[in-house]
């Protein structure tokens, strides 16, 4: 199901030390839509199964985003859109790393509520001559298949903001959402090997660069350019962390989160 436009709040961060959790799972079928949150998460050799599979393509091959880059058209209102798969996605044997066996063309809802209905429907909505693509040989993701940020962190950049809450994870598309108890405690994991549950292994690469999107207003959440600004002053544009995989399988809420 498409996620609703309204989130329960992450946990506060624990009092105590203790391994991160996993409070909260999202995926993001086309690239620059809202996603969907689901209670497990397929982990599969290009990264999160199914996720920022589709996108928005124009004639010329660029990819509807929130910005423009050599590779991104700024295609304004991707974030009033939602997008789910109709079946679940799954690893399965046979196939290929960017396959994503079982998801198919996703379910997509226009800003109206209304069911998107083809591509010719997609081209009326955005003004342009686009179509909803899978990926092929070039990888959709801007960086790393499988992100993650922990609550900690953002009731860390909420309290810097000057805010009486935590900042809103939806704003930053993270796959994985931590019940952390230190903030930026995931920036301290790049480079190191990471265990989630008993069947993932990732190794997180990078701290993630945030850009516009991170401002822009979708659905019940409002244009905010604050947070950007305080990111670039204060965490140099990141905020949570990109990691390759390891070893797929499957993620599930609550599984414990450690370096190892």
């Amino acid at each position: 199901m498409p996620e609703l436009p309204s989130a329960t709040a992450a946990p506060a961060p624990a009092t105590e030390p203790s391994d991160a959790t996993v409070a909260m799972l999202r995926r993001f079928p086309v690239k620059s839509m809202l996603g969907e949150r689901l209670p497990e998460l397929v982990i599969d050799e290009r990264g999160t199964a199914g996720d920022r599979l589709w996108a928005v393509t124009y004639g010329d091959g660029k990819l509807g985003s929130g910005k423009n880059s050599r590779r991104f058209r700024r295609a304004e209102g991707l974030l009033h859109f939602s997008a789910s798969y109709t079946a679940p996605a799954t690893a399965s044997s046979g196939a290929t790393a960017s396959s994503g066996a079982g998801t198919g063309r996703p379910h997509v809802v226009t800003p109206d509520g209304s069911d998107l209905r083809d591509d010719a429907h997609l081209a009326e909505l955005l003004g342009a001559d686009v179509r909803l693509a899978r990926e092929d040989a070039v990888s959709h993701f801007d960086d790393c298949g499988v992100t993650l940020i922990g609550t900690a962190s953002l009731h860390e950049l909420g309290r810097i903001l000057g805010d009486t809450e935590q900042a809103d994870a939806r704003r930053f598309r993270k796959n994985i959402l931590l019940n952390t108890g230190e903030p930026w405690i995931e920036e301290d994991w790049v480079g190191r090997e990471v265990a989630v549950g008993d069947e993932v292994r990732l190794r997180v690469t990078k701290r993630m660069k945030r850009c516009v999107m991170t401002t822009m207003a979708q659905r019940d959440l409002s244009e905010d350019r604050r947070v950007l600004k305080t990111l670039t002053a204060d965490r140099g544009m990141c905020i949570g962390v990109g990691a390759d995989v390891l070893t797929p399988g499957t993620v599930r809420l609550g599984d414990t989160v450690r370096p190892v």
